[in-house]
């Protein structure tokens, strides 16, 4: 996450204490719990998150704020009360929000959460094998093949591919996407539709170089697709996903990601790119597919 990007961590009334408690431990930032000051009692907030209409009765009426339903309501509160913030939200804020949907990342009326759903129409079988991006990782000869998403962002190209049969580890290296993205993933596997496919994904939160240099299994594919600053200023980025270039850092060591990815012996690295753009890192592609707005260059590796 950028320094410099003010975060907040914000529990809704409808918010799992639990999850927004382990955020906060993470991401090393405050909580706000959503409707309260900071010298109001919290203690009913959580008492109510955790189900428990007679506890959040007795905690309102609790000295000191303690809770009378239990040590662990107790201990819970009195975590969350250390990381509560002392003040009101700044209205220019970028906020990380628990509510009853999971995670959102929210700021000037802009809400964006990981949402898989959106793409079903996408991974019906015979629109499936005509994305580019499976077309393009596609590799023979393998009953399993692995690939790992060095870029992974929300993951919805994860999910293309993970649908597609590939097992694949999505690396994100800013911490809130990768929250955004766990969170997503999980409400995937509780999809029926998207379940199994969401099974075969799993998150890594680091630098892709580092991960892919520790990878204890090979895999098939590596797939690319960076971010660079001339992406975070485009008038085509769709307004809502600024706030996720906001905490994206861009690509300036183009060279040593495509290094990276070339060491870890793939059978192919496939990069995402304009549909004009130069190759990344001047390494010229095996053979590219292209479609109106985007291209895929692969990369085949030499094996042995």
């Amino acid at each position: 996450m950028s320094g410099t990007q003010q975060l907040v961590l914000v529990l809704a009334h409808d918010g799992d204490a639990e999850v927004a408690e382990g955020l906060a431990a993470r991401l090393g930032v405050a909580v706000v719990v959503e409707g309260q000051t900071a010298g109001e009692d919290r203690a009913a907030s959580v008492a109510r998150t955790a189900g428990d209409d007679r506890a959040a009765s007795d905690a309102r009426s609790a000295d000191d704020g303690q809770v009378a339903a239990g040590e662990g309501l107790a201990t819970a509160e009195s975590a969350l009360r250390e990381r509560t913030a002392r003040a009101p939200v700044p209205a220019d804020a970028l906020q990380l929000r628990v509510d009853a949907q999971g995670l959102a990342l929210v700021r000037d009326g802009m809400v964006v959460r990981g949402d898989f759903s959106r793409m079903l129409p996408r991974l019906k079988q015979g629109a499936l094998q005509r994305e580019l991006l499976v077309k393009a990782a596609r590799v023979k000869g393998v009953e399993h093949p692995r690939a790992f998403d060095a870029t992974a962002g929300l993951g919805e190209d994860s999910l293309l591919l993970a649908a597609a049969g590939f097992d694949v580890t999505l690396c994100e290296f800013d911490p809130v996407i990768a929250a955004l993205l766990r969170d997503a993933v999980r409400r995937a596997r509780e999809t029926p539709e998207l379940a199994e496919a969401a099974r075969r994904m799993h998150v890594r939160e680091g630098d892709s170089k580092v991960v892919l240099a520790s990878l204890d299994e090979p895999v098939d594919v590596v797939y690319l697709d960076p971010m660079f600053p001339a992406r975070t200023k485009s008038a085509a980025v769709k307004k809502k996903f600024q706030l996720i270039h906001q905490l994206e850092r861009p690509c300036s060591d183009e060279a040593e990601l495509m290094q990276a990815a070339l060491m870890a012996r793939p059978r192919k690295v496939v990069v995402k790119r304009p549909i004009k753009g130069e190759h990344l890192a001047g390494v010229k592609p095996s053979h590219s597919i292209s479609g109106k707005a985007v291209r895929y260059d692969c990369i085949v590796v030499p094996r042995g």
